[in-house]
Parts: structure tokens; sequence; C-alpha cells
């Protein structure tokens, strides 16, 4: 598990490894590492969901921190690479390192990222709810609309659907028992 402090360590790695190297990067944060990065959701995630640059360099590098700091080797990894279409998502800067940049998909972009998911183990659906709060969404449907603007028509299931709707109804209960 990585929590804040692990993730900002690795990235200074990262950019001090790069600079030896004489290579600028980029990383784009989703998911688990955005929402706690960006948003303080949670207090660890497993690992770093994200689309970067220069590919081949980065996972080198990124191996070699995992194999001396005893991490997964995929703690670093492009698995949301087909669901990040940048010409559509904002990005916004996280840290910017001497030759390391960090961003993360905007609120948006994550909310879209999730009602894809739709993925029932409690996280997908605590980080959901959390979006909806941040963007003050009013109805189940304003999080569909969010979706339809970022993700393909195909991805939004019916399994997508009522798992927003059950997300927006818990989001309600919570604000209601304020």
């Amino acid at each position: 598990m990585l929590n804040k402090d692990d993730i900002e360590g690795y990235f200074k790695e990262l950019n001090k490894r790069l600079g030896e190297a004489g290579i600028k990067g980029r990383i784009l944060m989703a998911g688990g590492a955005s929402m706690l990065t960006m948003f303080g959701v949670s207090e660890s995630t497993l690992d770093i969901d994200a689309v970067f640059e220069p590919s081949k360099e980065m996972k080198e590098i990124a191996k070699r921190i995992a194999n001396e700091n005893d991490l997964e080797e995929d703690w670093l990894n492009d698995g949301v690479k087909g669901f990040i279409d940048t010409s559509k998502m904002k990005s916004v800067l996280y840290k910017e390192y001497s030759n390391l940049v960090v961003e993360s998909i905007d609120a948006e972009g994550l909310l879209a990222m999730k009602v894809v998911s739709a993925r029932n183990n409690g996280k997908d659906e605590e980080d959901l709810i959390a979006l909806m709060g941040y963007l003050n969404i009013g109805a189940a449907e304003n999080a569909l609309d969010i979706a339809e603007k970022y993700m393909p028509e195909r991805l939004l299931t019916a399994k997508s659907q009522y798992f927003t709707q059950e997300a927006f109804n818990k989001y309600i209960e919570g604000k209601r028992s304020r």
C-alpha cells in the first residue's frame, strides 16, 4: 500500500533518476492515486494508475525503484490508458519537479472513469460519492451526463447506470444525515 508520502517520495526518486539520464518525463495520474493525492479521499492506494511518457524509460526506472524498495513491480502502471482520452479529459497539475511533471485527471474525468468501472468493491463507490460531493452533483443523471462527455457510449452500461444511481442515493443520504 502506498500513502501520500510514499507517492511523493517515489515521484522525487523518479525525478532524480530521470535527471541523471537527461530525460524529461510526464505522469498523468488517475484512479486511487488521484483520489488520494488530489482529494484526500483515502489514506492509501495499491498502485499508481497513470499514463506516462517516455513510456519505456519510465517503466524501466519504476521497475528499478520497485526492486530497491520492495514494491510491487506494477506500482506505477499504465493499465488505465484505454480509459483516458486526453483529447477530451482535462488534467490538473499535482507537482512539477525539475525533470518530471505530475498531473491528475480532473474531477469530472475521474467521475466518468468511476461510473464506467462500476466495481462493487466499496472503494469505487466511496470515490464516486466523494466526487459527486466535490462536483455538487444534483441528480444521478448529472453524473451520467458527465460520463457521457468523456466515455464511449458502449462503456455506459446498465450496470454503470445502476451503480451510479446507488452511489447517488448514498451521497444524498449522507448529505441529509449531516
